[in-house]
């Protein structure tokens, strides 16, 4: 008998719904894994190539400048400050107290902890947000190092790809190594070492368990776990014991009150500050505010000892002393007190010079120079850079003292002080009441020198091609347009007649270094010259390019050719003779500069940077000067001791001391606008500059220029044995108009002959006044028409 089939019909179609929505959610779910595998891969395919090995060079660490002696002078600090420190440095109490609060199965996963993971993908779900982000100790050193801060999938899946590279490539010690050295710890600190030097101003080997565990619990919201936060200091303060931090000053709010200069002269009288840090309270640069204990790092230091001790890391007695202990916040600093940052602004630039010569894009010299962990050794003496701040700083030596539109203090200042013997820059400043690189360096602003130029265009140019201290040249008026288009003229109307080289720089003559700037190019043995008043055979080009080459040859980099401007430009005697230069010469190159003198006739560029030495301790720049003969041993000494007549019984008396033999030159430019002073002793070069940034004129001349060299130079060279500058053998001495004066052997004086002329233009000139006492009118006409003959004839 034939069974029949009694299965309903909306069964059979409702098992069927059933099988085909099973394929249909199969099917999504392969097409979607098919797509989700498609972006994760994509992602991964984007993600540029690391290599973890090499994760030293890669951290970045914060560039630190150096004396020679190893006195840090200054931390390099963009926006973030950090130091690396090896694993083994670290106490074990930190490894364990951020393995415990951060990532507890740290030593058991690789790279990823699943089981955090679903918790997390949990919660954000419920929470609808990325609050809890799984991340394992691996995964935030691939964010540190690798990616960002941006919350994102993108970023997560990107961190995840490079954990599992980490892991494979590295142990876990060199994963926390890595990750202790970059993650960041709030108030601009990246890593443990940072973090403990500037809140607890110790090595990171020295902390205790409580300020490991305090240390530990910022990394998770560094703003919110912060050790300290800033308050305005109140009345009610005990300023010999609050810890307090120095922060820029926002211009925004105003000058800082009397109540906050009062609490910077109280810390000056505690000796908490020095008197520079003083003078930048007073000038509105920076601001003291207390730093005060953040409670809220405490409720989160106890979360992690908690931890800690939960997972057998400390004993239960450990977690209670460690928690009962108390937390002194004692601020560190990043920079040496008391110098501004003027010298260090220019070892910036001179290292970012150093790595582009060395192949580095400007780009990544610059963040050499900041991340690149580099140790930067510099010249600098500390000593003499701290007399020279607190000398220029004085208000005593500047008058007419007023503040410009934007409250800069003027006059301003610069001065550089240079070991001519290894042309180490030793000491150097680039303004008053102003703390570095935040305006102008003056140091390193080309100033039109004035006359302080003669002594390294005119006469070491003429020195060497020929000219004599005791050749002679008339120190006297000249015809108007006789051959510069427009005659020099002395200032004060003071002129010496007939006289010698030394005379003309003894008495700073403008019409003298004309004459002997135009005779570089003249054959002063001809006829045709020594018969004639001025010069008759010459080339101007000649005498000028030779004053250029000179100039250029010492460091000189601010000259104006006609190849740079064809209309404006230095290529004439006005320029390298006066110092009416287009742009001027910095202070730093004006020392430079003069150490070809004091060094007798050998220049080396000027060292600010002794050694770079890169984050792992290797070798990568050392200073080797390259000295370059300029001019003999004794034209230098010869030039040297004109120059000690300038300080003795010249123009640069002010600027004598006793105990030191001193020779320099003074220079006044037009208005005085710019007043100079540039000397040397036998240990020492230095240059002082003083004048308005606007070019406003001064109150005062040169004379206040060498006046404040003095005194630099004289705390300076305070306990240094007296020294006088040595003369070479090749010299000797013959008299010249009376004096004795001092020659290189196998050279003679020139236009000696002249001298003569002198005496007999006395006599006509009594005899006119005799004859003027007879008939003043018409001897009047006798006597302009007799000099006219007199001019176009010699």
């Amino acid at each position: 008998m034939k069974k029949s089939n009694n299965k309903p019909r909306g069964m059979i179609k409702f098992s069927s719904v059933i099988k085909i929505l099973i394929l249909i959610v199969v099917a999504l779910i392969i097409v979607l894994g098919t797509i989700l595998t498609s972006v994760v891969l994509g992602i991964f395919k984007k993600a540029p190539e690391i290599d973890p090995t090499d994760y030293r060079s890669q951290i970045a660490e914060t560039s630190k400048i150096y004396t020679d002696d190893g006195t840090l002078i200054e931390t390099l600090v963009s926006d973030q400050f950090s130091e690396f420190v090896p694993y083994e440095d670290m106490p074990d109490n930190l490894k364990n107290a951020i393995v415990a609060i951060e990532d507890e199965r740290f030593f058991e996963h690789n790279g990823v902890d699943f089981r955090r993971v679903v918790g997390a993908i949990v919660y954000d779900i419920k929470t609808r947000s990325f609050a809890q982000g799984a991340s394992t100790i691996t995964m935030q050193l691939a964010k540190n190092m690798y990616t960002s801060s941006t919350k994102s999938v993108v970023r997560k899946i990107t961190d995840i790809y490079y954990a599992f590279q980490i892991e494979n490539a590295l142990s876990k010690e060199q994963i926390l190594e890595a990750y202790l050295n970059t993650a960041s710890f709030s108030k601009g600190t990246v890593g443990v070492q940072a973090a403990s030097k500037t809140f607890f101003d110790k090595d990171v080997s020295e902390l205790t368990l409580a300020e490991c565990a305090l240390l530990a619990g910022v990394t998770n919201l560094p703003e919110k776990y912060t050790p300290y936060n800033t308050m305005e200091i109140t009345p009610e303060d005990d300023l010999s014991q609050i810890e307090f931090v120095m922060l820029p000053k926002n211009q925004e709010s105003g000058d800082n009150s009397d109540f906050i200069i009062g609490v910077g002269e109280k810390l000056l009288d505690l000796g908490r500050i020095d008197s520079f840090t003083m003078l930048q309270i007073k000038n509105n640069i920076v601001v003291p505010v207390k730093a005060v204990f953040n409670e809220t790092s405490k409720e989160r230091q106890a979360r992690v000892l908690e931890k800690m001790e939960k997972q057998n890391l400390i004993t239960e007695e450990d977690y209670k002393e460690a928690l009962a202990a108390p937390i002194d916040i004692n601020i560190g600093s990043r920079k040496e007190s008391g110098i501004s940052s003027f010298y260090t602004d220019v070892v910036q630039k001179e290292v970012k010079k150093i790595l582009v010569d060395s192949g580095y894009s400007e780009e990544d010299a610059l963040n050499k120079l900041f991340n690149g962990g580099l140790k930067i050794y510099i010249p600098m003496d500390l000593k003499i850079q701290r007399q020279l701040e607190e000398t220029v700083a004085n208000p005593r030596y500047y008058y007419g003292t007023f503040r410009d539109n934007n409250g800069v203090i003027q006059p301003q200042v610069a001065s550089v002080i240079i070991d001519q013997h290894t042309h180490e820059v030793k000491a150097l400043v680039g303004g008053r009441d102003v703390s570095g690189g935040q305006l102008l360096n003056r140091a390193i602003i080309p100033r039109q020198p004035g006359s302080s130029i003669k002594p390294i265009s005119v006469y070491l140019t003429a020195f060497n091609n020929g000219a004599t201290a005791g050749d002679v040249y008339l120190d006297a008026k000249m015809p108007d347009k006789l051959f510069f288009g427009k005659s020099p003229k002395n200032a004060g109307s003071y002129y010496q007649g007939w006289t010698t080289i030394r005379n003309l720089v003894r008495q700073s003559s403008n019409v003298g270094a004309f004459q002997v700037a135009r005779d570089i190019s003249a054959d002063k043995d001809a006829k045709i010259n020594n018969r004639s008043t001025y010069t008759k055979s010459y080339d101007d080009d000649v005498s000028i390019n030779k004053m250029v080459e000179t100039l250029q040859s010492i460091g000189v980099t601010s000259i104006v050719t006609k190849e740079d401007n064809p209309t404006w430009n230095d290529m004439a005697y006005a320029p390298l003779t006066l110092g009416g230069m287009s742009y001027g010469i910095s202070p730093l190159e004006m020392a430079g500069a003069y150490t070809a003198l004091s060094n007798m006739g050998k220049y080396a560029t000027p060292i600010v940077v002794s050694k770079i030495e890169s984050a792992t301790g290797d070798v990568i720049y050392e200073s080797k000067p390259e000295e370059k003969e300029i001019t003999s041993e004794q034209n230098a000494y010869i030039i040297t001791d004109m120059l000690r007549d300038v300080v003795k019984r010249g123009t640069g008396t002010n600027a004598a001391f006793a105990g030191q033999d001193v020779a320099g030159k003074t220079g006044t430019t037009n208005d005085k606008t710019n007043v100079w002073f540039v000397g040397y002793t036998p240990y020492y070069t230095c240059s002082v500059w003083i004048g308005n940034d606007k070019n406003q004129n001064l109150s005062f001349g040169s004379k206040q220029a060498a006046y404040l060299w003095k005194q630099i130079m004289r705390d300076v060279h305070e306990g240094l044995d007296k020294k006088e500058f040595e003369q070479p053998d090749g010299i000797y001495t013959k008299y010249v108009n009376g004096r004795r004066e001092l020659f290189v052997e196998g050279t003679k004086p020139h236009y000696t002959s002249k001298l003569g002329w002198y005496r007999r233009e006395e006599k006509k000139v009594e005899k006119k006044k005799d004859d003027n006492n007879n008939n003043n009118n018409d001897n009047k006409k006798k006597t302009k028409k007799l000099d006219l003959n007199n001019n176009s004839n010699q």
